[in-house]
């Protein structure tokens, strides 16, 4: 025995031992539950103190020079249960905050004011944000840690520990912190994914053929260190993302961008190696008869096949599990730097954050008799279109149809146009429970004025709601750019109904008495059908990004049964092709959608007008195949605080998850059943 292997015997041993077992999980629960306790305490006195502070800032009145009121504009403070919350420079923001009536109308901002300043800087704002979270992230360490050391991993788990623990510590006595977490991270959670891994194959440790294949894959892959592999890739690329994000961004476009690379960087790692292992696997097995072997014991063809995928399934798990939680981890990271404002701290926490859903306005629509009556009117002034019908070029139902089809878009489009010196009124419905609630909304804008200067700043005004319960707010936006600015829940009316004003002015903030308060704008301001939007919560951020993961482990999981079933017909090299175009032609769906629908060629040759229809209807065809691969989408929605409800979830798993894959293994059986792999020569397909 070489001294090499005599050491690794003796470290082999020494994990295994009982005593240090023990010894290692006793200080490390020790530990966690110290750590946990002092978080959760701290994040539970904060959650207090969001409930209360806004109870008391709704009884504040300047006007009437209430107490409150006049602690908060004189001191920047709030008394809570006789404890003084706040600060002196907030004194002067607050005042601001202070509406004509003498009242505080954003509360919930004034609230996160006040609040901030009561967060310790060793306190992620996540856990102040949800206590439990301190409670939860306890309980998984326990679980790793107890885990660990169950599995014989407790010796490794001290060395990682080191390892971490050696490279922050350095990092932080050199002053720099930020990317010593990240390095020290990296470690740990390849430790984790090991340990998720030898969970998963616990899982699979049952009498049954199909499990036993999946774990052989699993196996297999981590055995030829492809699994751990990819999984590094994204487990040292998430916890680096923080570093190469430019920190005087707006807070809200660099939490965005951390969460679109992240999400991204994780889902393709797993879309390769489900590509490559599903199709090696299989494929290498048949052309070294491995499968002939597995498959003269009692294991059926469609047992092997669906082995194989579950293989695949798991090992996904893994790697997403791992890296959701590393990516969790750094949000804290990128959420603790400095916002440039208050509004771009605020939009963080209730425009990204959050799962949202929106609302477009209602347009008046052309009356049946009215249409009719202008389609009529249109055709008789028209010497072009009484032409064609006295040259019989088109017949009157055409033309009809045509005429209604372009007044109607007419008389829409002119309700999305506001002149300068103009108001249009636009109504939102259905907004009942935002207003008991009394949450946030936001409205999403995307204007076009004059030539769409992107150098140029137009002005535009909002007045919301009515009556005693108006507010209005004067914005400047640049022209072709999606733009969003708060709206008050209080502007709600009674019946669940929001009454917008847009208003094409400027304030004139230097009027004097004989000026006017307001002047024109500086163009016409039009938009798109969807060019506004009413954005509201009705979710958080932790649930809606569970149910994005999932929607991508199905789509996930038809890729690794394409693979199986494309390699057990195919050679190696080829499947990988196959699997990789309906992959690229599955994920780029709607930009082929918005292409097929645009694609037009102006030509009266007949020879060309063929070769457009027969590029359609093949770019159509492919389109409507993948479509639903490519509107399962994940990944967006969380990036722009949007949700992804569990309709979209049960969608994707009855059409992806049970219907393409399904069809893929009754197909895939069929085929491989006639394979005949006892006389294989091993060379093609």
């Amino acid at each position: 025995m070489s001294a090499y292997q005599a050491i690794q015997e003796k470290f082999g041993a020494l994990g295994r031992s009982r005593r240090l077992r023990t010894s290692v999980a006793v200080v490390y629960c020790v530990a966690i539950i110290a750590v946990a306790a002092i978080f959760y305490r701290e994040a539970s006195r904060l959650d207090y103190l969001a409930g209360r502070i806004p109870e008391i800032l709704k009884q504040a009145d300047l006007t009437a020079k209430e107490p409150i009121a006049v602690e908060l504009v004189e001191r920047g403070t709030l008394t809570v249960d006789g404890a003084s919350v706040g600060d002196a420079a907030l004194a002067k923001s607050l005042e601001r905050m202070f509406e004509r009536t003498g009242k505080i109308e954003r509360v919930a901002e004034a609230a996160s004011v006040i609040l901030a300043t009561q967060r310790k800087d060793w306190l992620p704002i996540a856990l102040a944000q949800e206590p439990w979270l301190a409670l939860g992230a306890g309980a998984v360490a326990l679980s790793i840690v107890g885990f660990a050391c169950w599995s014989g991993l407790a010796l490794q788990l001290v060395l990682v520990s080191f390892v971490s623990g050696a490279i922050g510590g350095g990092l932080l006595l050199a002053g720099r912190p930020n990317i010593g977490a990240s390095l020290a991270s990296i470690p740990l959670f390849l430790f984790m994914f090991v340990l998720v891994v030898r969970l998963l194959l616990e899982a699979l440790d049952r009498p049954r053929p199909i499990y036993a294949v999946a774990g052989s894959v699993v196996r297999e892959a981590m055995r030829l260190r492809i699994a751990v592999s990819f999984a590094a890739i994204a487990i040292v690329v998430i916890p680096l993302l923080p570093q190469m994000i430019d920190p005087t961004l707006p807070l809200r476009y660099q939490v965005q961008t951390y969460l679109s690379s992240a999400l991204d960087t994780m889902y393709m790692v797993c879309a390769f190696l489900t590509v490559f292992l599903g199709c090696a696997t299989v494929a290498f097995e048949i052309r070294d008869r491995q499968a002939w072997t597995t498959l003269t014991k009692p294991v059926s063809r469609l047992s092997w096949l669906a082995g194989k995928w579950l293989g695949l399934v798991a090992i996904n798990i893994a790697i997403l599990l791992t890296c959701t939680v590393a990516m969790y981890a750094f949000l804290a990271q990128i959420r603790a730097r400095p916002a440039q404002d208050l509004y771009d701290a605020i939009a963080v926490q209730d425009e990204v954050l959050v799962a949202r859903i929106g609302s477009y306005p209602l347009y008046t629509r052309l009356a049946p008799a009215e249409l009719q009556a202008a389609v009529e009117e249109t055709m008789k002034a028209d010497p072009n279109i009484q032409s064609d019908l006295r040259e019989g070029v088109r017949t009157e139902i055409e033309v009809k149809k045509s005429l209604a089809r372009a007044i109607s878009e007419e008389y829409l489009k002119a309700q999305r146009s506001i002149g300068p010196n103009n108001e249009r009124v636009y109504r939102f419905t259905g907004l009942s429970a935002q207003q008991r609630a009394g949450g946030s909304l936001s409205l999403r804008y995307k204007f076009y004025a004059g030539e769409s200067d992107p150098n140029q700043v137009y002005p535009v005004v909002f007045v919301f709601g009515e009556g005693d319960r108006q507010a209005w707010i004067d914005h400047n936006f640049i022209a072709a750019q999606s733009n969003v600015v708060p709206v008050p829940a209080s502007a709600i009316a009674d019946d669940g109904t929001l009454d917008v004003h847009i208003q094409n002015q400027r304030l004139n903030k230097n009027a004097r008495p004989n000026e006017l308060e307001f002047l024109p704008g500086m163009g016409t301001i039009f938009f798109d059908p969807n060019g506004i939007e009413l954005l509201y919560r009705v979710g958080g951020f932790g649930d809606n990004l569970f149910r994005a993961q999932l929607m991508n482990l199905l789509k996930l999981s038809f890729l690794g049964m394409l693979s199986v079933v494309c390699a057990a017909t195919l050679s190696f090299p080829v499947a990988c092709l196959v699997v990789f175009t309906v992959f690229s032609a599955g994920s780029i769906g709607p930009f082929l959608a918005t292409s097929v629908a645009e694609y037009s060629i102006r030509t009266d040759s007949e020879i060309l007008k063929g070769f457009e229809a027969l590029v359609r209807t093949i770019a159509g065809a492919t389109e409507f195949s993948v479509r639903a691969f490519g509107e399962a989408q994940g990944n967006g929605p969380v990036v722009e605080g949007r949700l992804v409800s569990w309709n979209d979830v049960g969608r994707t798993f009855v059409m992806i998850g049970v219907g393409w894959s399904g069809v893929l293994l009754v197909l895939g059986y069929l085929s491989f059943r006639r394979k005949e792999l006892a006389i294989y020569s091993g060379q093609g397909g």
